[in-house]
């Protein structure tokens, strides 16, 4: 246990205000036994809520000393020690009385006030931390939605790229339909005639299995060429994938994690630039 995190977690102040359960209780007492940090943290704050008792005791109010003195008087003269009582005709000793000392009464007016004072620690110190966990409760809040922020700006800024992308006037655009092996699929290619740049959109492709991934070729002369490896489940918008000079086609494959130098049947999609029944049955043999 990290005793300092202990100690800030705020177990010393509810145990010395009586805060704590039986079971914080009794761990607290443990760990002071073993713990000098923890026993010093204790007597610091025991000794810090004396000191501020001390400094906001509220003095006697003057001229009560002598108020109190004159009721004593009065109430001296009122009633004898020595004062008896007859009962069935014989007199029976009154219990003197016993005169209270301003020592005394001034000792019970200041245990009042500082039991009145320590009360009102408890309530401050309570709303005090009603309010920290108030604020930090907050400040996580307002760091979520930041976050939250963030990430749309993030995604707005990610969507204008792939829309300029789209518009550029240069760019060839590619319908990758589904073969026999999934007929539903669907990507999109976008070329670059001038810079050479590949971007692929996926539209629709099936969930790739355990150890495989996706795999997109270039048909180059007859011969298929690795345009990049292609992983669906992180994949939001364009995706970059290596450029490509020149292509008859482009098609995709799924493969063992991490590529392979040659295209596997069967193919998922695929896009001509150039219709070729020669090209597709080249790539398909590898």
């Amino acid at each position: 246990m990290n005793i300092q995190e202990y100690i800030s977690s705020g177990i010393v102040e509810s145990y010395v205000l009586g805060l704590a359960s039986n079971e914080e209780r009794t761990e607290f007492e443990q760990l002071c036994a073993t713990h000098a940090e923890l026993r010093q943290a204790r007597e610091a704050f025991e000794k810090s809520l004396e000191e501020h008792a001390l400094d906001t005791a509220m003095p006697a109010p003057a001229g009560l000393k002598k108020q109190i003195w004159s009721e004593l008087s009065l109430a001296g003269s009122a009633s004898s020690p020595l004062s008896t009582e007859k009962k069935d005709g014989q007199s029976i000793p009154l219990t003197p009385v016993r005169k209270l000392s301003v020592a005394s009464f001034l000792a019970a007016a200041s245990i009042i006030l500082l039991l009145g004072s320590t009360l009102l620690n408890f309530y401050f110190y309570n709303k005090y931390k009603s309010s920290i966990a108030k604020l930090d409760e907050m400040i996580a809040s307002n760091q979520q939605f930041a976050a939250s922020n963030n990430a749309m700006q993030t995604r707005l800024q990610q969507y204008e790229t792939s829309l300029n992308l789209i518009k550029d006037t240069n760019m060839a655009v590619i319908a990758m339909k589904g073969q026999a092996i999934a007929p539903q699929s669907l990507t999109t290619l976008y070329w670059n005639r001038q810079t050479k740049d590949v971007y692929l959109l996926v539209n629709a492709l099936p969930r790739a299995a355990e150890g495989k991934q996706y795999q997109l070729w270039a048909i180059v002369d007859g011969k298929p060429v690795s345009a990049g490896l292609l992983d669906i489940h992180s994949t939001e918008g364009l995706v970059k994938m290596s450029n490509v000079v020149k292509a008859q086609a482009f098609a995709i494959t799924l493969e063992k994690q991490g590529g392979s130098q040659t295209p596997t049947v069967p193919i998922y999609v695929m896009g001509q630039i150039q219709s070729s029944l020669l090209l597709l049955f080249l790539f398909q043999m590898g």
